[in-house]
């Protein structure tokens, strides 16, 4: 995984050098339109709420496309160490989550004794193009999927070796190095 890396050179000879997977980057999207949210509904205005409703469906949004890309990656992973999930590339993500929960069976011998209905019913949902998710979000429903994610993704990350979060690939991790080494050289 190739991450993005952002260099800042300070006059004073310091730097920062950040550097973010796309699926952290989603993360902090999502982090970000939850709070301006809660911050535009604690105004109280008539502003405050439109502008509120309005960052909670892109706080929404940015939830859900990182979920999706996080799983996408579990199953190529999944499909690199067994081929015979390769059918689950192309399906909808529900498919997709029930292949992850199959493959940590694989890993574990141990069978899921819950369900993830509740997560389930709004990948459904979302997946359906239902507007009402989407036009009807507020905090409370946003930190509900939030938790019910978070659950089938700590489910999966201590049965198998999959991370939500994944380290970004050797390549990367050089180039930051050589930059800080570089930079180091020329100011001593």
């Amino acid at each position: 995984m190739k991450a993005k890396i952002d260099v800042t050179i300070f006059k004073n000879g310091d730097m920062d050098i950040l550097q973010a997977s796309i699926y952290e980057e989603l993360w902090k999207d999502y982090c970000t339109f939850k709070q301006r949210a809660v911050m535009q509904q604690e105004k109280e205005t008539k502003k405050g709420i439109f502008l509120s409703r309005r960052y909670y469906r892109a706080a929404l949004l940015s939830l859900f496309t990182f979920f999706e890309g996080v799983i996408n990656n579990w199953i190529k992973t999944i499909i690199q160490d067994r081929p015979e999930f390769s059918g689950t590339a192309d399906q909808q993500t529900l498919k997709k989550c029930d292949a992850v929960i199959e493959y940590c069976f694989f890993c574990s011998y141990t069978k899921h004794t819950g369900t993830f209905t509740s997560l389930y019913g709004y990948i459904n949902r979302y997946e359906q193009h239902d507007l009402a998710l989407i036009e009807h979000i507020d905090g409370q429903t946003l930190d509900a999927i939030e938790t019910a994610m978070d659950e089938y993704f700590c489910y999966v990350e201590a049965l198998t070796g999959l991370k939500r979060l994944p380290k970004p690939n050797q390549s990367t991790t050089g180039l930051v190095g050589r930059i800080g080494g570089l930079v180091k050289d020329c100011h001593g």
